[in-house]
């Protein structure tokens, strides 16, 4: 299957070099072959000049990562910033650790669901970055991306699940990604080596095609289930990073 049009980088994973030298990384994404990206901040940088990058280097960005409070008092930001860069499919990325809790849970999933109520009739779509901090934990007798992303009154919040952390919670990835068909426009690949402690990041966090995930289960079910980009994303890396991230985009493509 030919998925080149449909796998992105997440720039989380060039937060460092996009802080020392922007263009050279931009320059180097493109080189890869990438022509798709997920921002994460500008990492210090005006966001005029990465959106003139973007575009100098053909670089569309299809989502965003959005700070958590962002979502609980800066709605109307959070819009702006979207129409800057011309993408509507924006995820809270990571629950801060005060609000882990349930009462904190539901206060997430309040504040998501009146964004997309506010939003939805605008094309937007809003989701939630998968939980890495606790991925079993219950709320109501369901994991956090579960009871985040069950409709209410019809409004539903769209799940962004990521490979490694479904298989590092103990999971069969490709059973259990399944329960977000249809509602998981970008999948997190990421890969994921057992033996070592779920912390040990250092250690499970393999490159693409190094570890156990199987990404072409997972490609499969995605091209059968609505997934629109498979989105590499490589916290760190024990080597240079857009050698990673370059061996990781052939990886995929050779699939």
């Amino acid at each position: 299957m030919d998925i080149k049009d449909k796998i992105a980088v997440q720039l989380y994973s060039v937060r460092k070099e996009m802080e020392q030298d922007l263009e050279g990384t931009f320059k180097k994404i493109h080189e890869i072959g990438f022509r798709f990206v997920q921002l994460d901040g500008m990492r210090g940088n005006e966001p005029a000049e990465v959106l003139r990058l973007l575009n100098k280097y053909e670089l569309k960005v299809v989502g965003m990562h959005i700070k958590h409070d962002r979502f609980m008092n800066d709605l109307e930001g959070i819009v702006s910033e979207a129409y800057y860069f011309g993408c509507k499919t924006i995820f809270d990325k990571y629950i801060e650790e005060e609000d882990q809790t349930t009462a904190g849970y539901q206060a997430t999933k309040k504040a998501l669901i009146q964004a997309a109520q506010k939003l939805t009739e605008l094309g937007f779509r809003i989701g939630l970055h998968n939980p890495e901090y606790d991925f079993n934990e219950q709320i109501n007798g369901r994991c956090v991306m579960d009871f985040i992303t069950d409709p209410v009154n019809g409004i539903s919040i769209y799940a962004e699940p990521d490979t490694y952390w479904i298989r590092a919670a103990g999971h069969d990835e490709v059973e259990f990604i399944k329960r977000y068909s249809g509602r998981a426009p970008i999948v997190h690949m990421k890969d994921f080596i057992s033996g070592f402690e779920l912390e040990d990041m250092d250690h499970n966090l393999v490159e693409i095609g190094q570890g156990e995930v199987n990404f072409r289960a997972i490609i499969e079910w995605g091209e059968a289930s609505g997934v629109e980009y498979y989105c590499i994303e490589q916290d760190r890396s024990k080597r240079n990073m857009f050698e990673t991230l370059e061996a990781s985009y052939h990886y995929l493509l050779a699939l």
